[in-house]
């Protein structure tokens, strides 16, 4: 074959977004070359074919002539796209499986930031159709594969698989079983799942992994159903990530890619030369949420009938989360019993018993480094699901018999409550000094809440914090997580009060070999100490003045301000990060419309902490907040504050 023959059948390689950096590329023949070097200054090198006859990845670190792989399953979405109680899986005649089919027509490099993309044209994904893009930092093994799509159908609800296939004879693979175990082994010939902790599986000189909180979807339970797979041949090992049609729960959303949005299907990649698990174990802290001086970490919304659970096992046998949020970095866990097990509705003495158990079974159960909160998601009054949180035990009824008066005594017990009516409900609120907010706003049960209270009273009083925070539902195109909240919080200050958003979990029995870090976010209450269960009042103290920040645990504020400044506004965030940062933004409403800066952070490297100030044009705000988010959609949020 003649020269101008091969180079007639090459893709085109468009480099006019590419600026040399830390990260070069240039094209070497029939490739796309690039090279950078890692934390250490050690130089690597990847190549990318142009001849779509070939594999993709002809070389990667020490991998050579991988292919990426691909696979998406579609339904519909019913109600709005923000719906949870949908299950598009059980409804066969709409699913449809589709396997990718890449044949590289283009190729393109772009430089943002300090780090370089190189995209790729040619791929058909069954409703999707687009390309596959690498994205390379600078002083990092870090790779990102993202698999870059959108359909023109309608309500489409999708999940997909993603992994490589790579020469091998006789591979081997090494992982983390639930228990924390390394297992290394040569797998035999097949297909299987894994069932792995840290979401992570290594074959020689690299390591796979998802975004470790954007690819799970919501679910109520938490249980590892095998988030890995592999698939050995006699010459190829496949490695990969996948979802699951089913999980036999009632609900399991799936994913939704609005018409024309550009879904990234990410998978990350980390190289080495040697084991690379360590490593990929230090963007999540391990799972653990890290900790951070003045503050203690709140974790809220669990359902675990543990009063019940406690009346039948015993008040000192340690029940079966406890170990795993410990584990986990959770110094406060606030608990949300009768939801679904107990006696909520109870007029009589077994609803008190019944709290004398969960008081109790929270005292025992708490210690010098973890708190056990009660609450209750009680549901009653108000309109939609709420949660309902005191700074001290509390004895209330949901209902009030005709001729039982509002308040009577108790002379164990002190004040106990009966609820006929909303104006009960925040009276109750008003004695006690309670917090209440609406749980999953806008969606599940509380779907068109708490937009359809905003002129009640009780949503108007101070002692309505807000509402809660979790990541739900999912949309590849957005690079952030949890948007549904984040637009409410906006809209409530929009309303003209301060209102603020409680990081929320919302999930039943869990236990250490759950993969629950994935469904996890956190609350970083500001407290000096970790208070007692004695008098957990400061605690509600901090929440009610938003003295705190949300994460999903890889980037930390441990401190910000936002002050005015003549005609400008001064923002200062200390920032500690994992994943090289994405983005921050600066969003601010006037009591009508919503606004926002987004700062470029993409030359963050990884494993960073700085301090930064930026300058923002604006005074004509009432409120104001600060958001950071990473390459892999982790972030964290502030509060509100006011002028």
């Amino acid at each position: 074959m003649t020269l101008p023959l091969l180079l007639a059948t090459l893709a085109t390689l468009d480099l006019s977004g590419y600026r040399p950096g830390p990260v070069r590329a240039a094209q070497q023949g029939d490739a796309l070359a690039i090279e950078w070097t890692d934390e250490a200054g050690r130089p690597w090198r990847a190549a990318f074919s142009l001849d779509p006859a070939t594999p993709l990845i002809r070389e990667l670190g020490s991998i050579r002539n991988a292919v990426p792989l691909y696979s998406v399953t579609t339904g519909k979405r019913r109600g709005s796209w923000d719906a949870f109680f949908d299950h598009p899986g059980r409804r066969p005649e709409e699913i449809r499986n589709a396997t990718g089919d890449f044949r590289l027509s283009a190729a393109r490099v772009r430089t943002i930031g300090d780090r370089l993309e190189a995209s790729f044209d040619g791929l058909k994904l069954g409703l999707f159709s687009g390309g596959l893009a690498y994205t390379f930092y600078p002083g990092s093994r870090l790779v990102k594969q993202e698999a870059v799509v959108r359909t023109t159908d309608p309500d489409v609800a999708y999940f997909y698989d993603a992994g490589l296939r790579v020469p091998a004879s006789r591979p081997t693979l090494s992982y983390y079983d639930t228990s924390g175990k390394l297992v290394t082994s040569t797998p035999v010939p097949g297909y299987a799942p894994l069932t792995v902790r840290y979401r992570t599986a290594a074959t020689s000189g690299l390591a796979i992994f998802p975004p470790p909180h954007q690819y799970f979807f919501a679910r109520d339970v938490t249980n590892n159903l095998g988030y890995l797979w592999r698939r050995v041949s006699s010459d190829s090992l496949e490695l990969g990530i996948r979802q699951l049609a089913d999980d036999g729960t009632r609900y399991y959303p799936w994913m939704n890619a609005p018409p024309q949005t550009d879904q990234r299907l990410a998978l990350f990649l980390l190289l080495a030369s040697t084991d690379p698990l360590p490593d990929v174990l230090r963007y999540t802290n391990q799972d653990r949420f890290p900790k951070l001086p003045g503050h203690q970490t709140l974790a809220t919304h669990w359902h675990f009938g543990y009063a019940v659970w406690a009346m039948q096992n015993g008040f000192d046998k340690v029940p079966f989360f406890k170990p795993a949020l410990k584990d986990m970095g959770v110094d406060i866990a606030m608990i949300m019993d009768f939801h679904g097990d107990g006696h909520p509705a109870d007029t009589g003495e077994l609803r008190l018993q019944e709290f004398d158990a969960f008081f109790r079974a929270c005292r025992t159960q708490s210690d010098p480094d973890f708190l056990l909160l009660p609450a209750e998601e009680a549901n009653v009054h108000l309109g939609g699901h709420w949660a309902l949180f005191f700074p001290k035990p509390v004895y209330w009824y949901h209902r009030r018999p005709e001729g039982r008066p509002f308040q009577t005594t108790d002379p164990q017990r002190g004040n106990i409550y009966a609820t006929g009516s909303w104006h009960d409900m925040l009276e109750l609120v008003r004695q006690e000094n309670g917090l209440m907010w609406h749980t999953h706003p806008r969606t599940k049960g509380s779907t068109g809440y708490p937009d359809l209270l905003r002129t009640t009273d009780y949503y108007q009083d101070p002692r309505y914090l807000g509402a809660g925070w979790k990541q739900m539902p999912s949309d590849l195109s957005s690079p952030r997580l949890g948007e549904r909240s984040l637009k409410l919080l906006d809209d409530m200050n929009n309303w003209g009060l301060p209102k603020r958003l409680l990081g929320e979990v919302d999930v039943f029995k869990i236990d250490q070999t759950h993969e629950l870090y994935a469904h996890m976010n956190i609350n970083y209450v500001r407290l000096p100490n970790l208070p007692t269960f004695d008098d957990w009042s400061p605690v509600a103290d901090a929440l009610r003045k938003g003295d705190y920040f949300v994460t999903t645990g890889e980037i930390l504020i441990p401190d910000h301000s936002i002050e005015r400044q003549g005609s400008s506004t001064r923002v200062r965030a200390h920032l500690r990060w994992t994943f090289p940062l994405n983005f921050a933004e600066v969003v601010w409403g006037d009591g009508t419309y919503t606004k926002r800066q987004t700062i470029d952070l993409q030359e963050t490297p990884s494993f960073g902490d700085h301090t930064y100030t930026w300058t923002i044009p604006a005074t004509d705000w009432t409120w104001m907040r600060l958001a950071v988010w990473d390459t892999a959609a982790n972030g964290a949020f502030t509060m509100p504050v006011r002028k």
